[in-house]
């Protein structure tokens, strides 16, 4: 019978499916300036921050129009707009690395960072101001890497009252111009090589490998159980669980906040293919009535069992679970992936691509044996064929995550769901095929070693691998690193 994970999936994609997910703001307009903010400025002294980026400044330089205002508030900054942009075509003022800004109407600075060190400091004196405007050339938060942009005299963050372009501007213009940085080829090349895994069964039209199939099944079952529950269980840890912390912190700022929905995504993963398999059980049958079956005919009348067993509801139970059930299931293994490439860059995705390959290949062992067996009875061709449609959702659910403009924290949730997932298959279906009382101990042996292969492939991946910075998207639609203020 098919894995109880497969019924569970049907749920979670319609859960996935369900979610809301905002679109991100992006705009830029025609003035001189990218961005701009106001703030209320009670201290003394402020300094601006820009930051090295994956070992550089986004731009060598940036202008910048610092102007002092009676009160920081929308109404107040749309006001001023003009002034800004009459500022910004100003002829700039070159200030170093260190050097202390001034607020002043009219009068434009070219901030120029310094490319020795990984980080550029500039003071701003606002004891003449009790609140600024600030008129940029690029967004603030391209030069952010682990510090906020702007902070007071004590080291706290001070965040805008209100910025340009607002957000309704904004969102317009994402709609049009984020889909370019969203990692399509490298997504849907890894689903598509996850969907040829579904072929597999093409190998036992060899005699040898149909014959050693038949004759070893249950080591071959339990080293390839191992295999895959090694690489299953380094997937999650190296992978999934462990960057699903800091893009889920991106969504809150208490400790408490990203703990328990980071946490009741990896158990919510884990548990409800149980619940489901039992809600399941109770509306079509439990598996024991197969057993029974079986039993029956151990008894004397098996022609009779033989030929129920391959007809009626229970071939009909059969064929749902493999093909409906692998299209729910290969659905969330594209959303998983999917969210992967998009929120944490290529290395981080093909290392999950590589933990769904690992997995496939022996649950898609699994799903030719039925379906070619005496329950189902369908040619190998068949089988093959109606095993590879079903497995096109893989690539279904890479696109619906691509094509949609879902925030870090929601990425985040996913990949602590989709990690709580892969702990229940490397856990539930894999380990227990590793030591199974039907084997002997050199066969559980050797499915040790067979875990430890799939860790370190996994593994292997993690010499590549550079950490997966939280992103935000900016105005113009550009994602970009966010720093540590999250």
């Amino acid at each position: 019978m098919h894995s109880q994970f497969d019924s569970f999936e049907m749920l979670s994609a319609v859960l996935v499916a369900s979610c809301s997910f905002q679109a991100l703001a992006g705009a830029a307009g025609t003035e001189k300036y990218e961005w701009a903010g106001i703030f209320p400025t009670p201290e003394n002294y402020y300094m601006w921050t820009a930051q090295k980026v994956k070992g550089k400044y986004a731009d060598p330089t940036m202008k910048l129009a610092v102007l002092p205002v009676t009160e920081s508030t929308e109404s107040q900054l749309d006001k001023i707009k003009s002034e800004g942009t009459h500022a910004m075509e100003k002829t700039c003022t070159n200030v170093a690395a260190g050097s202390t800004i001034v607020p002043k109407k009219d009068v434009c600075f070219t901030l120029q960072f310094d490319n020795d060190m990984w980080q550029s400091l500039f003071k701003v004196d606002a004891q003449n101001a009790q609140h600024l405007a600030f008129f940029a050339q690029h967004f603030p938060t391209e030069f952010e890497a682990t510090a906020h942009y702007l902070k007071d005299d004590h080291g706290d963050d001070i965040e805008p009252k209100a910025e340009l372009p607002h957000k309704e501007e904004a969102t317009t213009k994402a709609a049009t111009t984020h889909d370019d940085d969203k990692p399509w080829g490298a997504a849907i090349g890894a689903s598509v090589l996850v969907n040829l895994v579904t072929l597999i069964g093409v190998i036992f039209l060899v005699p040898a490998f149909r014959k050693l199939a038949v004759d070893y099944a249950n080591e071959l079952n339990s080293i390839i159980g191992g295999f895959a529950g090694g690489a299953l269980l380094s997937c999650a840890f190296f992978l999934l669980l462990f960057e699903a912390t800091h893009l889920v912190a991106t969504g809150w700022s208490e400790e408490v906040d990203v703990l328990w929905r980071w946490g009741t995504m990896i158990l919510a993963g884990y548990l409800l293919p149980g619940l489901v398999d039992n809600a399941t059980s109770l509306l079509v049958g439990s598996r024991t009535q197969d057993s029974s079956a079986a039993a029956e005919g151990a008894d004397g009348d098996a022609q009779k069992v033989a030929a129920d067993t391959g007809s009626g509801v229970t071939r009909a139970r059969l064929i749902a679970g493999v093909l409906i059930g692998d299209f729910f299931h290969n659905l969330c293994d594209g959303i998983f992936m999917g969210a992967a490439f998009k929120g944490c860059g290529s290395s981080f995705g093909w290392g999950v691509a590589l933990g769904t390959i690992l997995h496939e290949l022996p649950q898609e062992i699994s799903d030719y044996v039925i379906l070619t067996g005496p329950g189902v009875g369908f040619s190998p061709i068949i089988a093959l064929v109606t095993n590879f449609a079903s497995g096109l959702s893989v690539i279904l659910g890479a696109v619906c995550i691509l094509a949609s403009d879902i925030d870090d924290s929601t990425t985040g949730l996913l990949l602590a769901f989709g990690g709580g997932v892969y702990l229940q298959i490397a856990a539930t279906e894999c380990m227990p095929r590793a030591f199974s009382d039907k084997i002997s101990a050199k066969i559980r042996i050797a499915a040790t070693g067979a875990f430890i292969i799939g860790a370190i492939l996994i593994g292997l991946v993690l010499l590549d691998h550079e950490h997966c910075v939280p992103s935000t998207t900016s105005a113009d639609g550009t994602v970009k690193p966010a720093g540590g203020h999250h």
